[in-house]
This record gives structure tokens, sequence and C-alpha cells, in this order.
């Protein structure tokens, strides 16, 4: 269902913050790969322009453990308010888990303050997200496939290469 949301939304784009920045980058990464653009504004004004430029033809992605951040309450505020679907990645029992038009659940087992590093914050996080882009790729398999190459094949050879050649349609 998340995914199909995904699919048939006009623009994507994911909230979050701190370490989290990374694996949303990834994810864009992953997207841009099939030709999917996400947009994953890093600064608080960013955020907050973000979500306000948003309406019912984008989907949100917010990723947050605990809720603890502190442009959380502004930016679902706003998403709320724009009529944003919102697929939530937090942990269960989050004060924000109510929010999300989906809600996708991270282990819930760290303590944040009492731990040595997020290991399995950071584990569910990737997986959720991976998972997120394999159903995303499988929806439109072959087409996904051929983009890809496709891209590749551009950034491998580009036009002046003799032995490039164009993918057939």
């Amino acid at each position: 269902m998340a995914v199909s949301l995904l699919k048939k939304s006009k623009a994507i784009d994911i909230y979050t913050s701190a370490g989290n920045i990374y694996f949303a980058e990834n994810f864009k990464f992953q997207m841009q790969e099939i030709g999917i653009h996400v947009h994953v504004p890093k600064e608080e004004y960013q955020q907050r322009l973000s979500a306000a430029c948003s309406d019912q033809s984008h989907c949100a992605i917010f990723i947050s453990v605990g809720g603890r951040g502190l442009l959380v309450d502004n930016i679902i505020r706003i998403l709320k308010k724009k009529k944003t679907p919102i697929i939530m990645i937090t942990a269960a029992n989050s004060e924000i888990e109510k929010y999300g038009t989906y809600t996708l659940y991270m282990s819930s087992y760290e303590n944040h303050y009492n731990k040595i590093s997020s290991f399995s914050t950071r584990l569910s996080l990737l997986y959720i997200l991976d998972s997120i882009y394999t159903c995303y790729f499988e929806l439109d398999y072959e087409s996904n496939v051929k983009k890809k190459l496709g891209y590749y094949n551009h950034l491998r050879y580009g036009n002046k290469d003799k032995n490039y050649k164009e993918e057939e349609e």
C-alpha cells in the first residue's frame, strides 16, 4: 500500500535529520537510478519550505525514531494542513506514529540516550528503505531494469565512444 502511494505521487519528499539523512540520500540515489527523483531537504528552512510547497499529489516519507526532533511537530502540522500523504517510519509507540497515512516500524528496543551507537536503528531503517525501493522497482520490473541499464550505458559510454549501443525500445 505505501509503495502504491509512492508510485502515484508526482513528488516524493523525505523529512529526517541527523544520521538518518545519509540513509535518505541512499534511497534517493537508488530511486534516481530508475528515473524517480526524490527530494531530501536537509536544512530547517528547506524542510519547512518543502512541506509548505507540498500538496495531495506529493508523498512525504517522514523518518523519526521517537518524534524527538526539533522540527517534527512543525513539519507534520504543515504536511497535515496541506493534506500531503505521509509514510511514517518510526519506532512502535512513538508519539508520531498516528500521523502516518501508512506507518512502517523500526526497532524500538534501543534506548536513545543509553547506548554506544544506533546499531539496530540504522539496520532497521536501511532494511525498510531498501524494502520500499525493491517493492517500487518490482511494480514495473522490466521497465526499471531497462532504464537502469540505459542510464548506466549513458554514463559509461556517453555519446563519443563508438562501442556505445543505444538500448532498443
